[in-house]
């Protein structure tokens, strides 16, 4: 018999149980139902009073009672359910369900559009990380079969309307020239996507390129390469498991970025042409005359075939605070890069009127070419010299990511400048550290790009920051110029016939007026 239901208040505690959204079922020692609400009634199957657990509870629960497990989480009847038990005085337990299949849903909902957004944000960031069209054209059949698919291609039509297609399965991207089949080229003449489910093997065969072959029945998608209002090309998807409403979400959002990568890329191969009139504007302009110091300096753009690099130098003058050389190398090369070593050069003669420290300046840079939206960045070493009248010349310094600053001593020491401080250009909040050193008169201080000491020879070893330090000791005290020469030289000696990347070297030596150097120094 189910037990009498006391009077008073512990008959309105009872009643309180059944406006509980939780389910609550109280269990004596022999593992009898002593009381369940109304609650536990919905979502626990029927735990009656009076009768054993085993007679009414959801399969769950049971497992959960018998096993001595004090928790459980589990699907029944299209819901999730979760509960706990509790130990009570006396062997008696109370279990406490609820329902939390919303919660869940809401839960995988969320996970899913994170995973969305990663993936689309690695389509970004991957694409967007080259220049080259078959290079990101690969790249996109590639993620697009790793990511949505069992096998994936990418069809482009030409200037001269002669499709090519990369083509991804099986860990492996390959391009043909082949025709795309026929339901490619339909998607490509109509723009509009097409989705095919079930199809056998020999309708995947003609609607996909040649290359996909489903080892079954496959499910298919066509979706338009539209940029800039134009059909480019058609990217195609075929996989085992058919595609939902929002996996077609996903696709789409995936090949409008792949599209506008691609387009990217073929619009600056097609402006390549363009890369000798941007290589001569490029050009580093004369260096001036200082009082109290010699500049000199070597710039080696890479051969005229190579697309546009981003090695460049500046010495500024603000009023009031002094002359200041900037170094850098631009990420890339091309015509965009260019664009940006222009940005860069605008932001420091901006940053060259800064009165506080290096690293301001160089904050104030980086915080500039953040606003330009620009994936691109740059690594700069910046020198502030300040020429006192004992002859002596004082060099503040302060880098961005860039190969160390070089100091030659008179007498042939040398040392390296290792500095902190991040990449410019890339990430806001960064810091940069700076140093300061004094230069003796015959003293020099040199910065350089990496295109010297990443030059490799005919055996891949680089030249490498040992022999530049043996080639500047060896021109210990000639002028700037004579000495940058030589390093240039050196390096391309060692490159032999490979061809090299940009390479920048700007020196600057303490020379008052009048100055000779001793014989024992020369």
């Amino acid at each position: 018999m189910p037990p009498a239901d006391p009077p008073g208040p512990d008959r309105a505690l009872l009643d309180a149980l059944d406006v509980l959204d939780e389910a609550v079922v109280l269990v004596d020692p022999g593992g009898t139902v002593r009381r369940a609400n109304a609650r536990a009634r919905e979502l626990l199957g029927d735990p009656r009073p009076g009768r054993p657990l085993a007679s009414g509870a959801i399969p769950p629960l049971l497992e959960a009672a018998q096993a001595g497990r004090a928790t459980f989480d589990a699907d029944h009847a299209g819901r999730r359910v979760t509960g706990r038990r509790h130990a009570l005085p006396g062997g008696y337990a109370v279990w406490v369900a609820r329902d939390v299949t919303a919660e869940r849903a809401r839960e995988d909902a969320l996970l899913e559009e994170r995973s969305r957004k990663a993936f689309l944000a690695r389509t970004t960031r991957v694409l967007s990380g080259t220049l080259n069209l078959r290079r990101a054209w690969a790249l996109a059949a590639r993620l697009t079969a790793d990511e949505l698919a069992d096998q994936a291609a990418v069809t482009l039509w030409g200037d001269g309307g002669r499709p090519e297609t990369a083509v991804s399965r099986h860990g492996e991207t390959c391009f043909r020239l082949t025709a795309p089949g026929r339901g490619v080229a339909r998607v490509h003449d109509t723009g509009r996507l097409e989705r095919h489910d079930a199809v056998n093997a020999e309708r995947a065969r003609e609607l996909c390129p040649p290359e996909m072959t489903p080892d079954g029945p496959a499910h298919v998608l066509l979706v338009p390469l539209t940029a800039r209002g134009v059909c480019r090309g058609v990217l195609t998807l075929l996989r085992a498991r058919p595609f939902g409403d929002g996996d077609l979400d996903l696709v789409r959002e995936h090949a409008d970025r792949v599209a506008l990568a691609l387009e990217a890329a073929r619009l600056y191969e097609h402006r390549a042409d363009a890369a000798g009139d941007l290589r001569q504007a490029l050009r580093p302009r004369p260096l001036p005359q200082i009082p109290g110091v010699r500049l000199g300096a070597v710039y080696r753009p890479a051969p005229e075939e190579s697309m546009i690099g981003g090695d460049f130098y500046d010495v500024l003058y603000a009023p009031g605070h002094g002359w200041l050389l900037a170094l850098g190398d631009v990420c890339g090369k091309g015509v965009s890069a260019a664009v940006y070593t222009a940005q860069v050069r605008q932001a420091l003669h901006t940053a060259a009127d800064v009165a506080g420290p290096l690293t301001e300046a160089l904050d104030l840079v980086n915080r500039t070419l953040l606003i330009t939206d620009d994936s691109r960045f740059v690594t700069l070493v910046l020198a502030r010299l300040s020429a006192l009248g004992d002859g002596t010349v004082r060099v503040d310094l302060a880098t961005g990511g860039h190969p160390p600053p070089v100091l030659v001593r008179r007498d042939g020491t040398v040392r390296a400048f290792t500095l902190e401080g991040a990449i410019v250009g890339a990430l806001p909040d960064v810091e940069f550290e700076e140093t300061s050193v004094m230069l003796d008169p015959g003293d020099a201080l040199y910065l350089y790009t990496d295109g010297i000491v990443e030059a490799r020879g005919p055996d891949r070893e680089m030249f490498g920051a040992r022999r530049l330090h043996r080639a500047l000791a060896r021109y210990r005290g000639a002028p700037p110029t004579a000495a940058a020469e030589w390093v240039a030289q050196r390096a391309l000696a060692h490159l032999g016939s490979g061809e090299h990347d940009d390479m920048a070297i700007l020196g600057v030596q303490a020379w008052p007026p009048g100055y000779r150097m001793h014989e024992e120094g020369s």
